[in-house]
């Protein structure tokens, strides 16, 4: 972001409000439409706990995220709002597609030590990466673009 506009939060928010709302209308469709839940806690019993859940990893994911982004502070400080605020969307979006494969992958293994790894690979380091990728894939795109004015 440009150094004189101080409302990073508001941008920064963008990030932990996508993914949480994506993750909760994930289990929403799969709870409610798909019939996929917790017979002994109900539909609505699961919803909750996927919910408390899904609030649990946004929080890891977005403390890892900003750490993620933290390395690249001074590229981030130069982007214009709208390209930070694409570049926060986009990487929430990708982060839950990740998320989503990871609960996919939990039907199919059988280890509890790979899928801790696997888990906390998608939720922790995913994240991070993505920030910091699409940080510099923008800040290349800017200066490509730049170069190719003068």
């Amino acid at each position: 972001m440009n150094p004189d506009k101080s409302d990073s939060w508001g941008i920064l928010s963008l990030f932990p409000l996508v993914y949480y709302g994506l993750a909760a209308s994930y289990s929403f469709c799969r709870i409610f439409a798909l019939g996929d839940y917790e017979p002994k806690d109900g539909q609505w019993g699961s919803f909750q706990i996927e919910l408390l859940i899904h609030g649990f990893a946004t929080f890891l994911t977005f403390m890892s995220y900003l750490i993620g982004l933290g390395l690249v502070k001074t590229a981030v400080e130069r982007l214009s709002r709208q390209t930070l605020a694409l570049i926060m969307t986009t990487s929430a979006f990708l982060s839950v597609v990740v998320y989503i494969v990871i609960g996919i992958i939990d039907s199919y293994v059988l280890s509890v030590r790979i899928y801790l790894g696997v888990c906390g690979g998608g939720l922790l380091l995913i994240p991070a990466l993505l920030g910091a990728s699409l940080v510099k894939i923008s800040q290349i795109c800017l200066a490509h673009r730049q170069s190719i004015q003068q």
